[in-house]
């Protein structure tokens, strides 16, 4: 076998095992929903209350010119089955010098015409927290909303 062939071969064989080894693992059966459900955030949360499905995609969209913080305001251990754009933080994330317990909760930041997204799998009501500083920084204005999971 010559030199070009081996390496035809060679190459061959990388398509045909590069797309097994690189696809991400598949979500949860609770997440394969395929249905996305918008909050938009400007000068205030649209909507307020969001109801979905456990699996839905729901999505913090954001409007303005400015970052948004988003927090949970109770730890979401085992009801989120996949996030984009969310970190989990310790309670000293939010209460910086205070003892805080081994819980965490779910944070992010979230850039002018970008998203964050969670999928809850299982139902329940969710509240959290939004806040962004006003054009001229000397204010932060603070929303509260809830997802609720049927």
């Amino acid at each position: 076998m010559n030199l070009m062939r081996i390496c035809v071969l060679l190459v061959g064989v990388g398509v045909l095992v590069t797309p097994g080894c690189a696809s991400p693992p598949p979500f949860p059966a609770s997440s394969l929903t395929g249905t996305i459900l918008d909050v938009k955030i400007g000068e205030s949360l649209n909507p307020k209350e969001i109801v979905a499905k456990p699996g839905d995609e729901v999505r913090w969209v954001n409007t303005t010119s400015g970052p948004v913080d988003i927090s949970f305001v109770e730890p979401l251990d085992g009801v989120v089955s996949c996030q984009k754009g969310f970190v989990s933080a310790g309670w000293g994330y939010l209460f910086p010098g205070e003892s805080s317990p081994p819980e965490f909760i779910i944070v992010t930041t979230v850039h002018s015409n970008e998203y964050a997204s969670l999928c809850f799998s299982t139902p329940g009501t969710y509240a959290y927290n939004a806040s962004m500083k006003t054009a001229a920084a000397d204010r932060t204005i603070r929303m509260a909303g809830t997802v609720k999971i049927e």
